[in-house]
């Protein structure tokens, strides 16, 4: 595959030897998830499928921004209808894409990971955490269920974690990530850990890899009707009124208990 043939609007892809760093890149929108992102995250994914010689995916953001879920920005300019354009099934199979990839995914995750963007966290194999990065769940603040993530995080760091996480929507520390089992490593160099991991699993079989993750996905017991439940639970909750919740966080900065006006 040539790299220099790759064109994405949200993301940057670079090869070195068995290894693909994709960059989540919409510096514009604190990366945020928006249609485009997942559509084209999803596309390189399958298209990497069966490239044998690519064995890992490096998944990183900004220094500030690993990825900071909904586009509520671009929600809050436009009308409700600005919902169905992130189709949460689209999110949902990327999380899966991820888990179930035939490749050892690392998420590098630098700065702030929020919401959708510990969905992605949560599906990768391995995360190095920089010392600096955060993580939290902010959805129930505006009525909201991290429906889509929950399977995934569950699966990561177990019922109570997940659900203490999107209880108390407060965002954690990476040593705190860590602790839970959402950060395999914290490194005040997340370059040099990554560095060190990749010269183990650059050593892998690629069928072996892929066989492990085949096999260590069925044990997780994520299946077809976990992805209606999930699915349907984001679009019921999906009201003319929690878009307006969001829309007045991001224009008057106010949660729904503030008073309006």
């Amino acid at each position: 595959m040539d790299i220099n043939d790759l064109d994405y609007q949200t993301l940057q892809v670079a090869g070195h030897r068995s290894t693909l760093t994709i960059r989540i890149y919409r510096p514009e929108a604190d990366n945020s998830i928006n249609s485009i992102l997942v559509t084209e995250l999803r596309s390189l994914l399958a298209r990497i499928e069966d490239e044998k010689e690519i064995k890992v995916i490096v998944l990183e953001g900004l220094p500030d921004h690993f990825c900071m879920g909904m586009d509520f920005k671009a929600l809050s300019d436009s009308s409700s209808d600005a919902l169905t354009e992130l189709d949460p099934n689209e999110y949902y199979e990327l999380l899966k894409q991820l888990s179930v990839c035939s490749k050892v995914v690392i998420a590098k995750v630098e700065g702030k990971a929020n919401a959708g963007g510990v969905g992605l966290v949560a599906a990768c194999d391995i995360v190095i955490a920089g010392r600096s990065a955060t993580f939290g769940l902010s959805e129930a603040l505006f009525g909201l269920l991290p429906a889509c993530i929950l399977p995934f995080l569950i699966r990561r760091i177990g019922y109570q974690k997940a659900l203490w996480m999107a209880l108390t929507t407060q965002s954690i520390t990476s040593a705190r990530a860590y602790e839970i089992g959402l950060a395999d490593e914290v490194s005040d160099n997340p370059d040099d850990a990554l560095r060190k991991n990749l010269l183990r699993l650059s050593r892998l079989e690629s069928g072996v890899i892929k066989d492990l993750k085949s096999y260590a996905f069925q044990l997780g017991q994520i299946d077809e009707e976990t992805r209606k439940l999930s699915v349907g639970r984001f679009n019921s909750m999906m009201s003319a009124d929690k878009v307006e919740t969001i829309k007045n966080f991001v224009q008057n900065g106010k949660f729904p208990w503030d008073k309006q006006g």
